[in-house]
């Protein structure tokens, strides 16, 4: 047997998060950092902290949050709330997904309430291939109620995570997608799993980028309908993600 040294929860978050000095009880998860400086606008009393993840933490509103960049992939996301060391803390995950139900339409927004782990990731954290991982239901009720009360267009229900978009031009990939699945994303088992394990409270949602069963895939042309929908979503993310974070 391979003997491993222990490490402690708080020297794996110095090591990849650069030791911060202040982590919000409210922790917001994204995955691009070039869109770091657009929360940051946000904040007061800002504090940036990192070394392999990098992110910020401020106040909003009165409340101290951080904000945290993973990068994109099931790997990173997971490990990135693995690797920070608060417990009881309230996580929420923002990112885009492609659209599975025949009811969804670009730009729609979508609480995945449950994932299927199709991803890899989770498989370290003792979860079969294709099983299906929860988050925190009192923060997704709250999620859903806060974008339902927005007037947005919300579906919620069963996301498929996957590590590769580019299999999803073979055929063959599809076989495995449980055909209950009303998204298809790159995060929401590894998110939930991560979380899980380090108890933390998680929920995710998405917005709907694209449409792989109808002719609306990241292949086919969008149309300029499409373009200015999915540039509207991206523009309001940033505040749509702080509101929703400081009122889980």
């Amino acid at each position: 047997m391979h003997k491993h040294k222990p490490y402690s929860s708080n020297q794996v978050e110095t090591h990849f998060y650069g030791n911060p000095k202040s982590i919000g009880k409210k922790i917001l998860f994204v995955k691009r950092e070039k869109r770091l400086a657009e929360y940051k606008q946000y904040l007061t009393n800002v504090h940036e902290f990192g070394n392999v993840w990098h992110g910020i933490t401020g106040s909003f509103r009165g409340e101290q949050i951080s904000v945290v960049c993973t990068g994109i992939g099931p790997s990173l996301v997971g490990d990135a709330v693995y690797a920070l060391d608060r417990p009881n803390s309230t996580c929420l995950y923002s990112g885009t997904c492609g659209g599975l139900a025949e009811g969804l339409e670009i730009g729609d927004y979508f609480v995945a309430d449950q994932a299927v782990c199709g991803d890899g990731y989770t498989f370290h954290l003792g979860y079969s291939p294709l099983s299906v991982v929860s988050g925190e239901p009192e923060s997704l009720k709250s999620l859903k109620l806060l974008l339902a009360s927005r007037g947005h267009r919300l579906d919620n229900g069963l996301t498929f995570t996957t590590s590769s978009i580019v299999l999803e031009v073979d055929p063959d990939f599809w076989n495995i997608v449980n055909k209950q699945c009303r998204t298809i994303d790159m995060g929401a088992a590894a998110f939930y799993a991560a979380a899980r394990a380090t108890n933390k409270r998680a929920a995710a949602y998405f917005w709907v980028t694209d449409l792989p069963f109808r002719g609306k895939s990241f292949f086919d042309p969008p149309t300029p309908e499409d373009i200015q929908t999915r540039q509207d979503r991206y523009n309001r993310a940033v505040s749509l993600d702080m509101e929703l974070l400081t009122r889980l």
